[in-house]
Order: C-alpha cells, then sequence, then structure tokens
C-alpha cells in the first residue's frame, strides 16, 4: 500500500455532517471545530435571549446539551437549524429556571425602534412625549420583563430577522401558533411600555 494513499481530510474542510459523524467517533478535533463555527451564533443567540445574565452558565449548558444530543441528529434538517433550536430551547428552559428577569435586555437599537413601533400602531401614542433613546431603553426595560419563551419569539422575529416559517421550524409549531406568539408578545409588550410610561 502506498504511504499517504489514505489522506486524512483536515476537520475545516470537512462538511457540518461529517465533522458530526467523526465527533460520535471520538474525534476531539471535530468537536472543536464543529464548537468553532458556530460558538459565535451560539453566544449571539444565548446572551440576546437571557439579556446576558449567566449567559457563560447557559452557552455551556448548550454545550453539553449539544455533545449529548450528537447521536439523535439524524440529517432532516441541516445542522445549524438543528443547533439554532437546541440553543433557543435551551436558553429557554433556563431563563425560565433564573428567579428573576434580566435586568436589560441587549438588543440593537434600530430593532428596539421597530418593536416600539411596531407594539405602538394605535393613535393614542404610549410615546407622544418622549425621546427616541428614551424609547429603546423603555423597550428592552418592557423587553426583558417578559416571559423568556415570548421574549425568545420576539427577538427571533425581529433582533434575529427569522422568518415566521423558519421560527416554526425552530419551534417545531404550526406558522399560525408562531404569528399568535409574536402577536401576544407585542400585546403584552404594549401593555408593560403603557406601565413604563
Amino acid at each position: 500500500m502506498v504511504k499517504g494513499f489514505f489522506k486524512k481530510e483536515p476537520a475545516e474542510k470537512l462538511s457540518d455532517e461529517e465533522l458530526v459523524r467523526k465527533v460520535a467517533s471520538g474525534s476531539k478535533e471535530c468537536w472543536r471545530e464543529l464548537v468553532g463555527r458556530y460558538s459565535k451564533m451560539i453566544s449571539s443567540t444565548v446572551w440576546k435571549i437571557t439579556g446576558g445574565r449567566e449567559a457563560d452558565d447557559v452557552i455551556q449548558e448548550v454545550l453539553v446539551q449539544l455533545f449529548q444530543s450528537l447521536g439523535t441528529f439524524r440529517s432532516e434538517s441541516s445542522f445549524s437549524t438543528f443547533l439554532y433550536r437546541l440553543t433557543v430551547n435551551t436558553a429557554c428552559n433556563e431563563v425560565k429556571r433564573m428567579t428573576s428577569p434580566a435586568q436589560a435586555v441587549p438588543v440593537a437599537d434600530d430593532a428596539l425602534t421597530q418593536l416600539a413601533d411596531d407594539a405602538n400602531d394605535s393613535d393614542d401614542s404610549v410615546f407622544d412625549d418622549l425621546e427616541r433613546g428614551e424609547i429603546r431603553r423603555k423597550v428592552g426595560e418592557a423587553l426583558a420583563e417578559l416571559p423568556a419563551e415570548i421574549r425568545a419569539y420576539l427577538v427571533l422575529f425581529y433582533v434575529e430577522e427569522l422568518t415566521l416559517k423558519q421560527i416554526s421550524e425552530l419551534f417545531k409549531a404550526p406558522v399560525t401558533t408562531v404569528a399568535s406568539r409574536i402577536g401576544k408578545g407585542k400585546a403584552l409588550l404594549t401593555e408593560k411600555l403603557g406601565k413604563l410610561r
């Protein structure tokens, strides 16, 4: 046999699915590559859903859950969708276990403005006398007080800019259910904004 005939493919050149198979066979190099590819997405998603509270612990829990669940990945959806769903669900579950909500949710200004505009589409504006910066601050505070799962729907729709169909795939819920929960979230946000006025 010619030496080097079966040349080993570097981990960075493998597809996600190939990496998953190799991790399941015990490859630490492939695990590091897989985590490296998605660490930014995991971190960003966890921070947006938890508001940064205990984010490092939640990220660690996502990685533990990922490692334990790799054997259940069957390529029915893309690996990125599988991981995104796992990250969102883990972050939501961890937030539910926290005794009090995050003090602030780090959400981009333009997303807060969009949320404010959508939550405030009636004629009797709750924002009539407020400056734009103050509006964003109040929307951030109100968002932080929402139940974790409802906040997750709003964050995925307004901040991550996912479509209703993409969110429905993540939560394995009908599009109508997703739309209803986003609507409920906007109503709750409007109510809380009225109290923060």
